[in-house]
């Protein structure tokens, strides 16, 4: 029964019905009733809400409420022809774990669809809410971490003494090597020529030969006169025994 407003309005309606020769029945008065409170944009919008509304942080009772509200607007998912779209439509805006747990099913009959999504969203819901307090899995996973033996970790200190050591190892080692590097690259060899060190007899400044026991100049040491003569074995004061009856 219209009041107020809607009841002048209708008033005016039904006589413009009559004068255009309009049957009066349910359908002519909705479509006229939703012309004047319901029109096309309002409607569109609606339909628009309805393909994009999602299960969100809502209960699946709520959602299914609010998903019954909005399907009217989309003719589509009406009649027999759209049972099988309504429950698929259903179905997608459940949150994932409740829509992991009931797509496989595949129910296509709306009000047990809507059943089962309901129980195990209460189901799902209690048992999280018990975990919570009880401090289940979270609690067993926190026990197990504590129980597993970590990765032995060196102290920052003495990683920065080991650091150190080899700092200075690896600084010793290439200050050996460059002393290796010089001494090799700068050998002290002796000339052959004059006996001083810096030079190779081929480069010797000094043109006459030196001998390196006397320290003269003209003959090598090989030929100084000032070496010792070598003994000869029989001569000097040890004369050879005599044989026996010689005189």
């Amino acid at each position: 029964m219209l009041t107020a407003d809607a009841h002048f309005w209708w008033e005016g309606a039904l006589q413009r019905m009559i004068d255009g020769g309009v049957q009066l029945n349910w359908d002519n008065f909705k479509r006229v009733f939703l012309e004047k409170y319901f029109p096309d944009d309002v409607r569109s919008q609606k339909e628009v809400e309805f393909l994009e509304l999602k299960q969100g942080n809502d209960t699946v009772a709520e959602y299914a409420a609010k998903f019954d509200a909005l399907v009217h607007y989309c003719t589509h998912y009406h009649g027999e022809g759209g049972k099988r779209a309504k429950c698929i439509k259903f179905v997608n805006g459940l949150r994932p774990e409740i829509k992991t747990a009931i797509n496989y099913q595949e129910i296509y009959h709306y009000p047990t669809l809507v059943n089962k999504s309901r129980i195990y969203d209460r189901d799902n819901r209690a048992r999280a809410s018990f975990y919570k307090g009880v401090g289940g899995p979270i609690r067993a996973a926190g026990s197990s971490a504590l129980g597993k033996s970590k990765p032995f970790s060196v102290p920052a200190k003495i990683q920065g003494n080991h650091a150190k050591s080899r700092s200075v190892a690896r600084n010793s080692f290439v200050s050996g090597a460059a002393s290796v590097g010089d001494s090799v690259s700068n050998p002290t060899n002796r000339c052959k020529k004059c006996g001083l060190h810096g030079h190779e007899h081929y480069n010797c400044p000094d043109k006459e030969v030196t001998c390196f026991n006397c320290n003269g100049k003209g003959h090598m040491s090989t030929q100084c006169p000032q070496l010792p003569k070598p003994r000869i074995m029989g001569t000097g004061a040890n004369p050879q025994p005599k044989r026996p009856g010689t005189t």
